[in-house]
Formats: C-alpha cells, structure tokens, sequence
C-alpha cells in the first residue's frame, strides 16, 4: 500500500480495508458492498427508484414507505399543481403535449369528415295569459301578461297537446297547403317532427321550434308550419272555450240594450217635441247678455264716481290756487293745469325776491306783481277748463248708465220668462230621463259581468301569435367544427399536461426553485455552482485556490448570509446534512468553513460522518487512532477521560481547524451519537470557536443525525438538481423538525450555468444583466481578455439567493466543468 494509509487503500491492492479494491467493506464499487455501494442489492440505496430496501423502497416502503402522509397532494399521480410546476413540465415535455395535441386534431378531423351535414331552422311565437285584474273591487276588461311563473306552468302543460297527433295532422296539412308541389313524404315529415324542441325562452314570452334536418327548406318550412298550426289550435280551442262561457249572459245583454234604445228614443222625441234645447240655448244667451250688461254698469258707476271727485278738487282749485296739491294726476287737462302751475310758481317766487330787495312801489316789484296776476289767471283759466270738461264727461257717462240700466231690467224680464217656460217642458221630461238612466245603469251591469264571466274562462287561456318566421339556413350546425376541434384540442391538451405531471411526478426529483420553496415549503439559502474537478480534495479546497471564482463568491456570498443580524445566532453552530451520497455536503461544510476562516473567524470543522470520514483525505492528514475522533469518543462513552484540544488539526488556512475520524474499525457509531460525552464536545466546541460546522452522515441511512441536529443551533439540508428526490428530503425536514431541529434551509449544489435560472428567485429582477454579469472591479490580476479564461472559454458565472430574496451575481475566472462535486475517483 505504497504512498497509501492504511485506511484508504488503494485501486491497485487486491483486499483494502475499507475503500476501493475488489472487495470492500464499506465503500467502493464491489458487487455487495455494505452501506454506500454501486452494486445490484446495496442495504440502504438501491433498485427501482431507490432500491427495494428498508429506507428507500420501489413504492418507499419502510421510513419513506406508503403509510407516510406528505403534503397535499403528494398522494395523488399528478403530484402538487401549481402555475410554476405546470409552466416548467410543460417547457421540458412539450414534445409530449404536442403529440398528445396532434392525435387530438386527427381524431376531431376523422370525426369532423364522417359526421352528417345537419341544418337548423328556428321560428318563434309569443305566448300571452289573460289575467283578472282588479281596481277598487272592479274588474276590468283587459288581457294583462303575466311574468310570473305562470307561462312556465301553462308551456309544461301545452306541451302535451303541442305534441299531439292532432297538432301533427294540422302541421302536415299546413306544409301540403303552403308546398303543394313538395315530394317530401308524410313519414320524412313525422321523422323530422319528433326530433323537434320547444323551448320556452327564460324570462320572456317567445317559445322557439327548433327543427333539424339535412335539407334546409325542410327544416324552414316544417318550423314555420309548426308554429302556424299551434297558433290556430289555440285560437279555435280558445274561441269555443270561451264562446260558450258566456253563451248565455249575452244574450241578456243585448236584450237590455234593445230596451236602452227604445228609451233613448222616446226621450229624443220628446226634446223635439217641447223644444226644450232652443228654450235651454235661449236662457243662456239671455243670461250671458245680462252679465255684459251688469258688468258695464258698474264699470260706468265707477267712472261716475271718479268724476264726481274730480269736479270737487277742480272747484276747490278754483277757489285757491294753493289746493292744487290734492289734485289727482288722472283728471282731464292734468298736463295743461301742470305747467301753468309751475309757471305761476316761478312768477310768485321771482315776485317774493324782488320784494325782500326793494319796496311795494319799485317799479321792478310792480312789474313782477302784475306777471304774477297773470300766471294766476291762466292757471285759473285752465283749471275752469278741465272743470267744464269734467262736467261734460260726468254728463255722457250718466246718460250711457240710464241706457245700460234700462237694458238690465228688460234682460232680466226675458229671463224669467224663459226659466218658466224650461220648467214647465222639463216636468215631463225628468221622467223619461230617469228611466232611461235606470235602463242604461242596468245595462252596464250586464256588460260589466259579461266581461267578468269572459275574463273567467279566459283566465287559464293563453293567446299564441307567430312571431319571428323561420327563414332557410344557409349554413350547417353538424358537424360543428369548432366544438369538434375545440374539444379535441382541449381534451388532448389536458390529457398531455395530466400525462407530463404523471411523469413528472413519478420521477420524483427537485429540478428548480419551485419545487423547493413550494412543495418542500423550504428556504433556498445559496445556489452552488458546478464545479469541473475529478479529485474531491480539490473541489472542497477550491475555494483557497480561486478565491475569485464564482463557486468562491457564492459561498462567500452564503458565509455573508450566515453572519447577517437575521442568521448570526443559528449559524454559529451549524450542521450539514444531506437525505443520500453524492449532494455534496462535504465540500460544501468545507468550503463554508474556508470562507469563515478566511473572513477572520476562528472556525473549527469537525468529520461526525464516522462510517465514512472525509476530511483526513481531504486535508491529506495522516491520523493515528489516537487522535480520530470516533475511536476517541468510543473510548470516553467507555469511562476514558478525554482531552476535545489534542484532536484538533491545524490546516493551511489561518483561523481553520478540523477534526477528522479514521474509518469505523471496532467503533460503533450509533453508541456515541447518544451519549454525554458529544454533548461535552459541543460545549467545548463552542467556548472555543466562533464558527463551528459539522459534517454529518446522509440522513436516512443512519440514525445519527438527529441527535446531532438537536444539539446544534441550526441544519441545513444539502439539495442536487434532478438527484434529490422529494420525499426523503419531505422525510428528513417533518423527523427533524417532529424532533425540535432548527431547519436554516436548503442549499442547491452542482447547478449548471444554464440551469442556474430556475433557481433563482429573483431571475426576474436581474435588471438585464444576465448571467454574465461580472465584478470587473479590478482588484485582481488579468490573466486573460475580459469575459473568457486563457483557452478562450467563456466563463459562467453564479448566483447566491438568500432565504430573503437577496442574490448576487459573481464572475469565474476559471473555466466551468462537467462532473459533479461528489462525482469524483477516489484516487490520489
């Protein structure tokens, strides 16, 4: 075992301990290996989908068997619905759906071109109900549609006879009467007839006849036929119905009526005879004259009076010029009175100024004295005149009432002569009148009940009319081809997309973000990008290699997230778990630990995966048995005393430590994961460490990590695309949670460039950058030209998302890989 330890062994030795070889004990690739193996009957993963084992069965029998209830819908083929999955099954299986789509179109096809051509015709008809209706307790004659749910009664009730042999005969007859050079058979009619429909239309009174036939005349014809001979069904049935209802009240109506009209006669001759209407005309004449008359007396009395005051306030003016204040306005000559008044003001105004200034006897006093005398004359002289104008005027209108008043009493004399002369022709007239108003009131009795006994028998009577005729089709309604192939396009899409999520389902692999944080309801911390490296021990130290690296970023990007205020009191002591070999826990716990001890934190990375230790290779420390931690703890869970200190190894990183394991000779792990002495080393670990990450076992294999889980602040759960399956990852997340875990979340490992997307929960939000989008900060050298390595190769770049939605986007300047993180040779 040359350049070998003794627990590793070697691809070239015939019988190694515990790795590689032929024949191994634990791992390898042998026919039967005991815990991680490729071969046909592995214990823990195998056949089927994983295998036909206790832990992960063909139908997950046992931990992950069929008695364990997922979520919703994990139960059901087509796995969990939602928009996100449908949209991704759908773009990866699209080639599915589309065959599914192209069957659906040739069958709709097929049936599209073997189907009859089939026409429709549609006439119309109204039908009405008469109703009584009453107003102050009378009924009236009118017919009044009701809306209620009495047209839905009486259609169900038509019906029957609607459909009646009798309705078919005058149907047939219509159509021969309307067609008579028709060669359509009676039998082609009657066949056509039963597959018709009456239908009464939702809150109206239209009723349709639908009919369908292949010849579109026919159809027309036969639904307007129909319609014709329903209307005249009702009719005559309606008519006799009614008819001898009210046979018998008729006949006393026009009996009473006869007599109304002998009555009306007799009181006509009467009127001629007696002249009563000229007698009435005359008195109305008179009394109209006699109102004229009255009302222009009084009008004169008026202005009488009127005059009388005025001829009073002129002789008062005659008598004092001064008096003219009570003069009315509207007295004859006011406007000539007007001016010589103020003429005769201003005179005496002018004459009193002159005679402050000087004496009686000055000549310009004497002067204005004798102006004054004259304005008084003419103002005297004009209020004489409007007096004697007055007084003719008082005269005439004295004179018109004598006339008028004359007039009145010779009215009033005709008019009394008249009144007499009505009284004594209406005597014999009242009589006549009464009888007849007797005989009429009589009458309207008779109408009124006759009208109630129609109303009666037509209450339950319903009036039909044609409505909107049928007119010939021009265009078939079978084979519809947009039903035929809607369906057929509908039915074959939903039975690809039922056909993909079956698929999908039974595949039972994370492939993006969704299936993650929506059908696990987990947080995803990080996405790791793929890494090219064949050799394990390189991958998990790529980080000090390439610090620039977009694997480096991201995990620094991660170790950012842990140290944030929201994850710092979890993540001081951290375990890393993952549900099956090969998602890349070690190298991720090892990077994670690099970049805490890079970032200056004292960080401490222990190897508790005790079947299958890891880190001795890794680091390329030469353990003795003394010093490997499984062999310590098995010797202090026996009574050993135990120093945590002297297991610790230095690393070639500053502020890292590591604690590794010897493969599990004459140890068994699953007798100290439960006892005192893991405890005593997490306290220790913590006093003594800032940051503490803890490589576990795979979960389901062993029952070692939850005791572990429980003693750390948080876990999180290692996670590969179209590796992990969901329900040991479902399994692994309720146990720990059931058990009192901190599940921090999921970390996404080995994402390809292109599938980096379906990962990231803010692709959306990129602000078009794309996956390309580098630092190009400059603080590192360049080692070739701006966006490719020295082949030439352009580098892809990776994005870290934080459980809050926070990413950022890192450059590599190395070139991208093919292989997986655990996917490697376990050969130096």
């Amino acid at each position: 075992m040359a350049d070998k330890p003794l627990y590793y062994g070697s691809s070239g030795g015939n019988g190694p301990m515990y790795y590689g070889g032929k024949g191994p004990m634990y791992y390898g690739g042998g026919k039967n290996p005991m815990y991680y193996g490729g071969g046909k009957n592995p214990m823990y993963y195998g056949g089927g989908q994983y295998g036909g084992v206790p832990y992960y069965g063909a139908a997950y029998g046992g931990m992950y068997g069929g008695s364990m209830q997922g979520p919703e819908g994990e139960g059901s083929m087509l796995g969990t619905i939602t928009v996100g999955r449908m949209f991704r099954v759908i773009s990866q299986r699209w080639l599915s759906v589309f065959v599914f789509l192209l069957i659906g179109l040739i069958i709709s096809f097929a049936i599209y071109r073997i189907s009859p051509t089939i026409y429709q015709a549609t006439s119309e008809f109204t039908m009405d109900m008469r109703s009584t209706t009453m107003r102050n307790g009378n009924v009236l004659d009118q017919a009044m549609p009701d809306y209620g749910g009495n047209y839905e009664e009486i259609f169900n009730t038509r019906l029957s006879d609607w459909r009646s042999d009798k309705i078919v005969t005058m149907i047939v007859q219509q159509y021969r009467s309307t067609h008579q050079s028709s060669t359509v058979a009676d039998d082609e009619i009657i066949s056509t007839l039963v597959d018709s429909k009456l239908e009464l239309q939702r809150h109206s009174r239209i009723i349709t006849i639908t009919l369908r036939s292949r010849s579109p005349a026919l159809a027309a014809s036969l639904a307007n036929a129909y319609a014709e001979a329903i209307e005249a069904f009702t009719d005559e049935e309606n008519k006799l119905r009614c008819d001898k209802a009210v046979a018998q009240i008729h006949n006393q109506v026009d009996k009473k009526r006869r007599e109304v009209d002998k009555i009306a006669k007799q009181l006509l001759d009467f009127r001629t005879a007696n002249k009563v209407d000229n007698l009435r005309s005359n008195r109305e004449t008179i009394g109209q004259s006699l109102s004229k008359t009255t009302a222009d007396i009084l009008a004169l009395e008026t202005e009488e009076t009127q005059l009388v005051e005025w001829e009073k306030m002129l002789s008062a003016v005659q008598q004092d010029p001064e008096n003219y204040g009570n003069l009315a306005v509207n007295v004859p000559r006011a406007q000539e009175i007007a001016t010589e008044y103020r003429a005769y003001q201003d005179a005496a105004g002018e004459y009193q100024k002159l005679l402050v200034a000087y004496t009686d006897s000055h000549p310009e006093v004497v002067a204005a004295s004798k102006a004054l005398e004259l304005s008084k004359q003419r103002f005297l002289e004009a209020s004489n005149r409007a007096l004697l104008t007055g007084r003719s005027t008082l005269q005439v209108v004295r004179n018109q009432l004598a006339n008028l008043r004359a007039k009145q009493t010779e009215l009033r004399n005709d008019l009394s002569s008249t009144e007499q002369q009505i009284v004594l022709a209406e005597s014999g007239l009242k009589q006549l009148e009464a009888e007849f108003s007797v005989a009429n009131r009589v009458l309207e009795g008779l109408i009124l009940n006759e009208n109630e006994s129609r109303i009666q028998a037509e209450a339950n009577n319903e009036i039909v009319r044609v409505g909107r005729p049928a007119t010939e089709p021009t265009k078939p309604v079978l084979p519809n081809p947009i039903i035929i192939f809607g369906a057929g396009i509908f039915l074959s899409l939903a039975l690809g997309v039922v056909f993909v999520l079956v698929i999908d389902n039974l595949e039972d692999t994370v492939v993006n973000l969704s299936d993650i944080e929506g059908r696990l309801a987990l947080k995803v911390l990080a996405v790791l990008p793929h890494v090219r490296r064949k050799r394990r021990e390189h991958v998990a130290k790529f980080a000090i290699e390439d610090k620039y690296s977009q694997f480096s970023e991201a995990v620094a990007g991660f170790r950012n997230l842990l140290d944030s205020p929201r994850y710092e009191a979890l993540s001081r002591c951290l375990l890393v778990i993952s549900t099956q070999p090969g998602e890349g826990k070690t190298i991720t716990s090892s990077s994670i630990a690099i970049s805490h001890a890079q970032a200056g934190r004292k960080t401490l990375h222990v190897d508790f995966d005790m079947r299958r230790p890891r880190l001795a290779r890794i680091w390329g420390i030469d353990l003795v048995q003394e010093r490997s931690f499984s062999h310590v703890l098995q010797a202090a869970n026996g009574g050993a005393s135990v120093d945590f200190a002297t297991l610790v190894n230095k690393t070639s990183v500053p502020g890292l430590d590591v604690i590794c394991s010897l493969p599990p000779e004459g140890v068994f792990p699953s007798s100290i994961f439960g006892s005192s002495v893991v405890s005593d080393f997490f306290e220790w670990a913590r006093s003594n460490y800032d940051r503490v990450i803890v490589d576990s076992p795979p979960y389901g294999v062993v029952g070692d990590v939850v005791s572990l889980a429980v003693m750390v602040d948080s876990v999180i759960i290692m996670c590969c695309p179209d590796r992990t399956h969901f329900k040991p990852i479902m399994y692994c997340s309720r146990s720990l949670t059931e058990a009192g875990a901190n599940i921090l979340g999921v970390v996404v490992n080995d994402v390809t460039v292109s599938s980096v997307a379906a990962f990231n929960p803010n692709a959306h939000r990129s602000y078009g950058y794309g996956y390309g989008y580098g630092y190009g900060y400059g603080y590192r050298p360049r080692k070739a030209a701006a966006g490719k390595d020295a082949k030439g190769d352009a580098k892809p770049s990776a994005k870290v998302v934080a459980a809050d939605g926070a990413g950022e986007s890192k450059p590599d300047e190395r070139p991208a890989g093919e292989i997986p993180h655990e996917e490697f040779i376990d050969e130096d």
